[in-house]
């Protein structure tokens, strides 16, 4: 198969968890690639839906309540798309395993969203929180 020749890829560091890198080792172990090949397919195929959330994040800066009812709806529509196609994959043949996989696998992830899996954070700065409480400026260290 011939790949078109796309701009230069750049690497970067990622952190992740144990169990996410993991779960791409066996994803690069199913495609026969590295791993690294396997998280930049997976996020170069993933980032249509990274702008409408970048849109609303940024939105969350300036207008708070208007992002939190926008995450809302974006959940709603999530959720609803993937209820439809639970729909479309029970009249599919039972008897194939990736379709059970697949299922099992849609489930899980309705489940997180249900749970608040797309719940924004806390603070309107986007940034990390502190570890320790501020000292007022007159205490001593």
């Amino acid at each position: 198969m011939f790949t078109p020749p796309t701009s230069k890829s750049i690497r970067v560091t990622v952190p992740v968890t144990p169990e996410v890198l993991a779960l791409f080792q066996r994803l690069s172990k199913a495609a026969g690639q590295s791993v690294g090949r396997a998280m930049g397919q997976w996020l170069e195929e993933t980032r249509d839906g990274l702008e409408p959330m970048i849109d609303i994040l940024e939105q969350h800066r300036k207008a708070p309540q208007k992002a939190i009812q926008s995450l809302q709806l974006y959940a709603g529509t999530l959720s609803d798309l993937t209820g439809d196609l639970f729909d479309k994959v029970k009249h599919m043949d039972e008897g194939a395993p990736q379709l059970a996989s697949a299922v099992a696998s849609a489930e899980r992830t309705v489940k997180t969203l249900a749970k608040g899996g797309l719940t924004p954070p806390s603070s309107n700065t986007g940034g990390k929180g502190r570890k320790t409480a501020n000292k007022s400026m007159g205490a001593k260290k």
